[in-house]
């Protein structure tokens, strides 16, 4: 989700970390991964300290110019701070514990919503999930088969944990759903509604929106792309996802005729002192001495 974007955009040198195996070393899947994607190194560490090496270089790590990809609050926090230094390096967006939210009315599978809402849930104690329903009677089978089904998972404890603040909202109609829906920004909206094509418009701020009962979350999670890698914590009302526009940088370049420079000459020079920049006035204005009349 970050290495093909990355190599479509012409970057030259992509390296990777992520955490070691409980037993030590990297996982042979994410090793597969790494080198069908054309990564060119992967460090096993994880967590804050692996943002602090990428930022700064450490022993054999390189310093790097931009970190993108998504992580826990630390990783997230990790992110932004060395950001927000003098100098700092790029990121590709704020990107931390995970979201979704699922519109859903009265056509809804109250089995897949509360199937999609702990499949977010199992990710972080701290992840998000919230269902905003028209239907009175899907909010209570969602919120039955959620207690239903959570006992089962591996990550029972973690999901438990996120659904402490979960929230189930009734809403008048969907068109308030999705204002709801805009106003929280999520991560990832799920429109498990009838006619899904009728809602997609009216979505202003999400990372990205999965449109239909069959459109699960976990599809675009692992396959149907071109990228999952999003805004959180309503980042979504400016941000958008990692693309291939996020490896590119635009560089302006200006060419001048004797005649433009003529034009622009006076112009330049009063706005300059409507800032106070005199000098700035002056150097717009000498080109007049050096272009012929």
């Amino acid at each position: 989700m970050l290495a093909v974007p990355a190599r479509a955009a012409g970057v030259e040198e992509i390296v990777a970390v992520t955490p070691p195996r409980p037993e030590g070393g990297l996982d042979p899947a994410i090793a597969i991964a790494a080198e069908l994607c054309g990564i060119d190194a992967v460090w096993t560490v994880g967590g804050a300290q692996a943002i602090a090496a990428l930022a700064l270089g450490a022993g054999d790590i390189p310093r790097v110019p931009k970190i993108c990809g998504p992580g826990n609050a630390f990783v997230a926090e990790a992110k932004n701070h060395l950001a927000s230094l003098p100098g700092g390096l790029a990121i590709d967006m704020p990107a931390g514990p995970s979201e979704l939210l699922v519109i859903a009315d009265g056509t809804a599978d109250g089995e897949l919503v509360a199937a999609d809402l702990l499949s977010q849930a199992e990710h972080d104690a701290s992840a998000q999930v919230l269902l905003v329903t028209t239907s009175s009677a899907l909010a209570s089978e969602v919120e039955r088969r959620l207690g239903d089904l959570t006992p089962s998972l591996p990550r029972a404890a973690i999901a438990a944990a996120s659904l402490e603040a979960a929230r189930i909202i009734v809403a008048e109609n969907l068109d308030q759903a999705v204002e709801i829906a805009n106003l929280y920004a999520p991560e990832h909206l799920s429109l498990a509604v009838d006619d899904p094509d009728a809602l997609v418009p009216l979505v202003r701020n999400a990372g990205a929106v999965f449109a239909g009962h069959y459109a699960a979350e976990t599809f675009g999670d692992y396959l149907a792309g071109s990228s999952h890698v999003l805004p959180t914590d309503g980042a979504a009302r400016a941000w958008s996802g990692v693309s291939v526009y996020t490896f590119l940088k635009a560089i302006s370049v200006q060419h001048v005729t004797r005649g433009a420079a003529r034009r622009l000459a006076a112009p330049a020079a009063a706005l300059a002192r409507l800032e106070g920049l005199e000098a700035h006035a002056r150097a717009a204005e000498a080109r007049l001495e050096k272009v012929p009349a």
